[in-house]
């Protein structure tokens, strides 16, 4: 985990802030005991640090399938991030990055991203569950060729403080992009 200052943050500019409703697609990278009732959800491979999950549709539809990174803090494991980018069966063409934080994010500070040190923006937090909180963007050609050539990412949030406003300084999740064309290439499959 990384400690961002302030002026390491800045808005998308690059990848649209039209948040996708909650597709309904389990919070990957959490116990498998929490899938959904429509079916279990499954790695069918794994691409070095991606696994590529699926979830059977339910009464024989198609399968949900993503490409899932979960990040934990060595020194606090309650503090989980999970990066899914995913194909749903309703729309197989449409993809979206979906990121999970750990409660207590401060939803006004957005969810920041650099790829190998180019800052591609931040993203609003869409909404909360007992689980986490999520930022959604569509997956576009811009952001996936970023991610593609990219060696590593790194989504950044800041904390809610106990008097509920934001704590100085913010938290970084380096994430590893090795595998993920791969990975990529099966999703799409």
């Amino acid at each position: 985990m990384l400690i961002l200052k302030p002026s390491d943050f800045r808005p998308f500019s690059i990848v649209s802030l039209f948040l996708l409703a909650f597709l309904g697609f389990p919070l990957a990278g959490y116990a498998q005991a929490q899938a959904p009732v429509a079916g279990a959800v499954s790695v069918k491979a794994n691409f070095a640090d991606w696994s590529l999950r699926c979830e059977a549709g339910a009464a024989g539809g198609k399968e949900s399938c993503a490409l899932v990174q979960t990040l934990v803090d060595e020194k606090r494991p309650d503090m989980i991030l999970s990066v899914l980018v995913i194909r749903t069966s309703e729309v197989p063409k449409a993809l979206l990055l979906r990121v999970i934080t750990p409660l207590n994010v401060n939803l006004v500070g957005r969810l920041g991203l650099k790829i190998d040190a180019l800052d591609v923006g931040r993203a609003a937090f869409s909404r909360c569950d007992r689980f986490g909180c999520l930022a959604e963007v569509p997956f576009d050609d811009v952001l996936y060729n970023q991610f593609k050539s990219g060696k590593t990412a790194v989504f950044s949030y800041f904390v809610a403080g106990k008097d509920g406003l934001p704590v100085k300084d913010g938290l970084g999740f380096p994430l590893s992009l090795a595998g993920f064309d791969e990975g990529m290439q099966a999703l799409l499959q």
